[in-house]
Formats: structure tokens, C-alpha cells, sequence
């Protein structure tokens, strides 16, 4: 039996990656990657030579099998997805499933994480937090998440929201909520990061004039009112 080696890599910055991660990285015989040609550009960066498979979301029961055979028989490999901590919000679960299945050691490799890091910085509390992965994409689905948080959560909440339903999500935390705080970061480690705080309607207010780009890290806490950090 080999290792499989969950990799994180950078969400931003190409110098957010650990001495032991490119030592991995180099190490191994294959890597897999969600984004080959986006995973390219840090391979290259770092020198590294090792040759390069895609796993995604769309190809992951598919090729599953193929990769706890290969570990079984050939090799360590390392997975690493576009950015960040693989298994976040990511198809690496289903081949760590797998491999803990079939009794194939899993080894992760820390680093760079977006909620994580938009967390330490929001000046939410960070005793306890709940993260929700990506806001689901219909309004009526996103209202009754909405709606059991208000009823159960009692941590700092997280999602990922895309800029396309970024305005409708504020909304409709706005319906749910109120004036509750909520702290929004975007472009994370990178030149432009930015880390917004208000209530629903100061940042419906402050995105009239402008277009939310990149992906958004979403946080609030069930009981920040009044736009205050607790």
C-alpha cells in the first residue's frame, strides 16, 4: 500500500504554499488535480516536473476505482485542488472515502484555507463556527437554510457565495435576519483583498455602484445586530 498525500496549495498568493507541500509535490509520481492547465501555472512555477491527471467533479466515480488501484500497486499520489485545502467544497472526499475504505493510508499536507483565513480576520467569534460550503443556487432553497440557522445555529455562520447571487443572498439574509452583522471577504491573500463589514442594507448600499467580482467568504453570527461586531 502507498499514501495519498492531500495537498493544500495556494488560494492567492503563490507564496502561501509550505517547504513540505513542494517537497510532496515533487516527490510523488502523479499528482491530481481538479484544473490540469490551472495547476499547471504553480507547478511551474516551483519546478515541479511530476507528471499531472485531472480529477474533478465530473469525472470523479469514474476514475475513482482507477486511482485506489494505483495506490494499492504503484505509488503515492498527491491531490491538490484549484486552490486551498482539498476536500473543502471539492470532489476530494470521495477518494479519501475510498481510500480510508480500503484501508490505504491518507496523509494531509496543511495550509492556505479561504474560510479559515476570512475567518481570523472578520472579528466574528471564532470559539465556535459553522461552515454551509456554497449558498444553494434557488431563493426558496436559501431561505429555509436561512431559516433553520435562525432557529439552530448559535456560532459564526459561513458560506461561499458566487458574485452572481451574492445581492439576492444579502436580501434574503436581510428578510430572515434583519440588521444582523455580516462580513464579507473577497480576493483573499491577493493584491486587491478586501474584507467588508455591515448590515444587509449598508452592503446592498455600498454594491449599488458597483459589481461584486471573484468569489465571496459570507459570515455573520445569528446574533450580531446593528452592524456591530460582537
Amino acid at each position: 500500500m502507498h499514501t495519498l498525500y492531500i495537498v493544500a496549495t495556494p488560494i492567492g498568493n503563490l507564496e502561501d504554499i509550505t517547504f513540505r507541500a513542494i517537497r510532496t509535490l515533487k516527490e510523488v509520481p502523479l499528482i491530481l488535480a481538479e484544473d490540469t492547465r490551472h495547476s499547471r501555472l504553480l507547478l511551474d512555477h516551483y519546478g515541479i516536473k511530476t507528471p499531472m491527471e485531472a480529477y474533478h467533479d465530473f469525472n470523479k466515480e469514474k476514475v475513482t476505482p482507477k486511482y485506489v488501484d494505483y495506490l494499492k500497486t504503484s505509488g503515492d499520489i498527491a491531490l491538490i485542488s484549484d486552490a486551498g485545502t482539498p476536500g473543502i467544497a471539492d470532489p476530494a472526499f470521495n477518494l479519501v472515502r475510498e481510500c480510508v475504505r480500503e484501508g490505504i493510508t491518507v496523509c494531509p499536507v496543511p495550509g492556505a484555507c479561504a474560510m479559515i483565513n476570512a475567518l481570523i480576520a472578520s472579528g466574528l467569534p471564532t470559539d465556535r463556527f459553522r461552515f454551509e460550503n456554497f449558498s444553494p443556487k434557488k431563493s426558496a432553497q436559501r431561505l429555509r437554510v436561512l431559516e433553520d440557522l435562525k432557529t439552530n445555529a448559535d456560532s459564526t455562520v459561513i458560506f461561499y457565495a458566487s458574485p452572481h447571487n451574492l445581492l439576492k443572498f444579502l436580501e434574503e439574509i436581510k428578510t430572515v435576519f434583519g440588521d444582523i452583522t455580516i462580513v464579507l471577504a473577497r480576493e483573499l491573500t491577493k493584491k486587491f483583498e478586501e474584507h467588508l463589514r455591515g448590515t444587509p442594507e449598508q452592503l446592498l448600499e455600498h454594491y449599488k455602484e458597483r459589481t461584486p467580482k471573484g468569489e465571496f467568504v459570507l459570515m455573520f453570527h445569528p446574533q450580531g445586530k446593528g452592524g456591530m461586531i460582537l
